[in-house]
């Protein structure tokens, strides 16, 4: 069979690492994988399977990329097309309309879409959520990556909760586990003179790292901890004056981008999670992998998923300082066993989570178009 993967581009981020993840062992196992691409490059560039076509359209116009899509599925005529993000998935349908083509298109919903549209500023983007409930009920099979995920996105979409599969990301790999024990060169993981607690993500409101922060500053007046925070993006300047204005240099140190963020927290003290929102949280499955002991606010969606309501790490509520400093200094002295971390994590190993989308995909090879095959229908 051949299936594309349309995406926007392969830089730092969840939704990113888990398309690779997906186009990897699909190649792997004999499909022929394209990888479509707003912009082509990017940190997980590297990770796709040299063997795995990849085209870019190097515009991120909307009207230029209906355009691209509907000329490619005419011309290629993919079995499955696969994408992800709200935007994305409207334009994999508009587009399959206008080429008057047979591919069955896969939609994936990879964040809480309610928490989606309330933060986005006002922008094309945000505006898409408007077709939501036009177009994806034109979809052959709706995933979502948390059970959270696709309750809201079934008021937001206004179809069926059944309609919608719940596949967790294929987050986790046998890799991970060698990366953990790779060498970190970082005087504050080398040399621990405070515990230290490492934060992913990028630079977002989302992630919320100004929240950390506070906790970090609010926990040293107790006792000194360090704060590494790993990834990059847009508020890079704003939460290093925070860092400044708290005069915690010696404390708190943002690190940027790492390619294997797994092997950092495999040498903290605590792993923490402070986003207001999520979809699913491939990190916290990273951390798991790790061993290190985790904290997470319980944000829509997935943190309490992934954590068992606590039973895998420790919750606090969203955008709380008090309570995430509490709960961090209450890691630190009670660590979680990391073996049992570790086991939980390979629930999310790529070969289990990928045959629940194989299934999905083999079943359009026998199945007539107007049959939808997702959801309740297809487990």
């Amino acid at each position: 069979m051949k299936i594309t993967l349309l995406y926007l581009n392969l830089n730092q981020g969840g939704v990113q690492r888990m398309m690779v993840n997906v186009a990897n062992y699909l190649y792997a196992n004999g499909y022929d994988v394209t990888v479509v691409l707003c912009r082509q490059g990017g940190h997980y560039r590297d990770i796709l399977n040299e063997g795995i076509r990849m085209v870019s359209l190097e515009s991120d116009n909307r009207l230029s990329l209906i355009r691209f899509l509907t000329s490619y599925l005419k011309k290629e005529k993919p079995d499955v097309l696969f994408t992800a993000v709200p935007h994305l998935n409207n334009i994999a349908l508009l587009s399959r309309a206008l080429a008057r083509v047979e591919t069955r298109i896969i939609i994936s919903e990879r964040s809480n879409t309610v928490e989606e549209f309330n933060k986005s500023p006002l922008s094309a983007y945000k505006l898409s959520f408007g077709l939501i409930p036009i177009l994806y009920r034109f979809a052959d099979a709706i995933i979502a990556v948390s059970k959270g995920v696709a309750d809201d996105l079934s008021k937001v979409a206004l179809i069926p909760r059944s309609t919608i599969s719940v596949i967790y990301n294929p987050a986790f790999s046998a890799k991970l586990l060698t990366e953990a024990n790779e060498p970190v060169d970082d005087p504050w993981l080398a040399n621990k003179e405070h515990p230290v607690i490492v934060g992913v993500g990028r630079l977002t409101e989302q992630k919320d790292f100004g929240l950390l922060i506070d906790a970090v500053y609010q926990l040293n007046q107790l006792r000194p901890v360090r704060l590494l925070i790993i990834g990059e993006g847009p508020l890079r300047y704003e939460l290093q004056r925070k860092i400044d204005s708290y005069k915690l240099a010696d404390f708190v140190r943002l690190v940027g981008f790492q390619s294997k963020p797994t092997a950092w927290i495999n040498k903290a003290d605590v792993f923490v999670l402070s986003s207001k929102w999520e979809g699913f949280g491939n990190i916290l499955v990273e951390a798991l992998a790790a061993g290190t002991t985790i904290v997470s606010t319980d944000c829509k969606s997935g943190p309490s998923e992934i954590l068992a309501d606590g039973k895998y790490g420790y919750l606090v509520p969203v955008s709380n300082v008090p309570a995430l400093a509490d709960a961090i200094k209450y890691a630190l002295d009670n660590p979680l066993p990391k073996t049992m971390l570790q086991e939980r994590a390979k629930e999310y190993d790529v070969s289990i989570v990928m045959k629940k989308y194989e299934k999905i995909i083999t079943a359009f090879s026998t199945k007539p178009l107007k049959q939808k095959m997702y959801g309740e229908n297809v487990y």
